[in-house]
């Protein structure tokens, strides 16, 4: 399994195995062109209801399908590569499926009544969402983020870990990871529960909540990287998957597991030599899984609990233990039935962002008394000062008050997309910009930390760590001050790891 000379163009090899996304991406799109043979008779169609969505729907699928085949064509291709990572990640599932499944008449959210003219609306979100990803795609291909990724790659320390030497510091940041955890937990700052007053420490809490994400994905790294598995292998092997279930469970959100699946397709990916097709079928069974399990899981969880009120620990853990007698009673087809409607509900992303189409121009007046007027600018400014130095620190990007304000819902969280953010707050013209920045800072971080270079277990751990800290369903606002954040912490649990790996020897005598 184990290659020292390994390098990450060796992953971007072209072979059969990689014409496996291209042929997923060529059935979507056919899929959609083949639902246009309806268009002019919706009556006569069994299968959708709003045939009006269908040609920008196919439009979106050639708008994420074109880069991706180029990526394949110039032997880049990898499944985590950003502008790949995004479209499966999201863009496919939200917004070209979710476009997919409102045609459809399978999703009737509540808010959808709050689309004015649905027929003008719809279209012009997935519009938007087509300026979205190829404003990205444009931004990661500009050359100068790539000259300056490859100028930052070589002012870069050299930090060459064996696999074997990793695993004791790993175990102690996963330790470490997990006291901060469960510390966080009992705060009511992690699981289905908030707090109903932001403490002064509790954003760094929750930011050293990440050394046990960032512990898991080097352990998984050290295990996918060892010639031969051993006892401590094999050890640590279920010290993960007991942790990571353990964290899904206690979460009771509904993707965890599919967080879970990611790390350990990640760590996998950037670890063989080759990803074949079996490879592809059995990440693809997985995947799968992940999405039905939690979703019926996270939904009976969230039924029990009934709200995200902060409860006691043992109050907590008795609905646990009520959502798995609930679990059990109910019968596979039951089970199965609920994760689908759940995940269907769940996936479609369309509507949401078109609540925002249609409404923030009339809304924008309205969005100081909220705290949400210019957001983006007041996230950039004011998320580097601590809260202990100003207390009263607003949050910009607040998701209940938006809520609030644009579903009349506060109670909820609903998606608002950077592209969603990007309109409220330049017009349509901060779309395609604002997502070519991202685009161009994610060429950076790709081209530091991944392109044409040797193995890294630092360099692909703090790789993780920032592509899935963006979020492609919150607020812009919060990217890049989550990313530094989100840097910061990861590279304080690397240096903690380089130190004890390279002074092993002397510490023990």
């Amino acid at each position: 399994m184990y290659n020292p000379k390994i390098q990450t163009n060796l992953l971007q090899t072209r072979d059969t195995a990689l014409l496996f996304p291209l042929l997923i991406i060529g059935a979507i799109i056919f899929v959609g062109g083949l639902s246009l043979i309806y268009l002019t008779e919706d009556a006569s169609n069994p299968f959708f209801k709003e045939m009006f969505l269908m040609p920008w729907v196919v439009l979106l699928g050639i708008v994420i399908a074109v880069p991706n085949v180029y990526l394949i064509y110039k032997k880049q291709f990898n499944f985590f590569h950003p502008l790949v990572f995004a479209a499966w990640s999201y863009f496919v599932p939200a917004f070209f499926f979710g476009g997919l499944i409102l045609a459809s008449g399978l999703s009737q959210p509540f808010y959808l009544a709050f689309v004015e003219d649905e027929r003008y609306n719809l279209p012009l979100t997935l519009v938007y969402v087509c300026l979205g990803y190829g404003g990205l795609t444009l931004g990661f291909f500009f050359p100068y983020g790539k000259k300056l990724g490859e100028t930052i790659s070589r002012k870069l320390p050299v930090w060459n870990w064996k696999p074997e030497s990793v695993l004791l510091p790993g175990v102690l940041l996963l330790a470490i990871g997990w006291g901060n955890n469960i510390f966080a937990f009992t705060l009511g700052i992690l699981g289905y529960q908030k707090v109903d007053q932001i403490g002064e420490y509790d954003g760094l809490i929750f930011l050293l909540t990440l050394f046990l994400l960032e512990a898991s994905f080097l352990l998984w790294l050290c295990i996918f990287r060892a010639e031969k598995l051993n006892v401590h292998h094999y050890i640590i092997l279920g010290l993960l998957l007991t942790s990571s279930v353990v964290k899904a469970v206690f979460q009771g959100n509904r993707g965890s597991l599919i967080q879970m699946f990611i790390l350990v397709a990640c760590a996998f990916v950037f670890s063989v030599k080759k990803i074949e097709i079996r490879h592809q079928i059995y990440g693809a069974v997985l995947l799968i899984l992940a999405l039905v399990v939690g979703m019926i899981y996270g939904t009976t969880f969230r039924n029990v609990k009934q709200s995200e009120s902060r409860v006691s620990v043992d109050e907590y853990l008795g609905s646990i233990a009520i959502t798995f007698d609930k679990l059990a009673e109910q019968d596979l087809a039951e089970n199965l039935a609920e994760g689908i409607a759940a995940i269907t509900e769940r996936i479609e992303a369309v509507s949401s962002l078109a609540v925002i189409v249609s409404n923030y121009e009339k809304l924008e007046p309205y969005e100081e008394s909220y705290g949400l007027k210019d957001n983006i600018w007041n996230d950039s400014i004011t998320a580097f000062i601590p809260r202990p130095l100003w207390k009263d620190k607003p949050v910009g990007s607040e998701p209940r008050k938006f809520a609030d304000l644009y579903f009349s819902f506060g109670e909820n969280s609903f998606s608002v997309t950077p592209m969603g953010d990007l309109l409220r707050n330049f017009g349509p013209i901060g779309v395609p910009l604002g997502m070519f920045f991202l685009g161009f800072v994610l060429s950076v971080i790709y081209t530091s930390l991944v392109v044409e270079q040797e193995f890294s277990f630092w360099r692909t751990t703090l790789f993780y760590i920032l592509l899935t800290g963006i979020s492609y369903e919150g607020f812009f606002g919060t990217i890049m001050p989550y990313l530094i954040k989100y840097g910061m912490i990861a590279v304080i649990g690397l240096v903690f790891v380089n130190f004890f790996q390279s002074n092993f020897r002397k510490i023990v005598k």
